[in-house]
């Protein structure tokens, strides 16, 4: 009886977890949820362990990793700056924990000695994570358009 008793409450346990598990995750909500960060225009927010690499690194930055951009001085001429997002395909994994963005950019800035204003366009990568129910940028992998391949020989 008593072995009765505790298979019935261990099919009891699983039944409420499989139910827990099952909950559909609203995938509208969830993609809004991250356009809405995006949308924002500040600083996104990273996960601590984030990949980060643009056209103006040698290599991608792994989370509080330094990493010296090509032409250091430049960046540091940047005054102004700012960024327009297009999101052109953002997908959120069923589970409702993963999702990805493709998305196109302008990148514009004042250059700080001449007042000279520069700006491009370029398209990029976003693996976005949930951490502890917060959406975050996992990876991240930019680059602008209209510049060509360089061979290590030609560099």
């Amino acid at each position: 009886m008593t072995l009765a008793i505790t298979l019935l409450g261990v099919a009891i346990a699983l039944g409420g977890c499989a139910s827990m598990q099952m909950q559909k995750v609203d995938l509208r909500a969830q993609e809004a949820a991250i356009r809405a960060i995006v949308n924002r225009q500040d600083r996104l927010p990273y996960t601590s362990d984030a990949v980060f690499w643009s056209g103006a690194y040698p290599r991608p930055q792994i989370g509080q990793e330094t990493v010296n951009a090509f032409n250091e001085a430049a960046i540091r001429q940047r005054r102004n700056e700012k960024t327009t997002t297009q999101i052109v395909r953002l997908e959120v994994a069923e589970a409702g924990d993963m999702a990805y963005e493709f998305f196109n950019f302008i990148l514009s800035f004042d250059l700080a000695g001449t007042k000279q204003h520069t700006s491009f366009t370029g398209s990029g990568l976003r693996v976005w994570k949930k951490v502890a129910w917060e959406w975050q940028v996992a990876a991240a992998f930019m680059r602008p358009h209209d510049v060509p391949f360089a061979s290590r020989e030609a560099q």
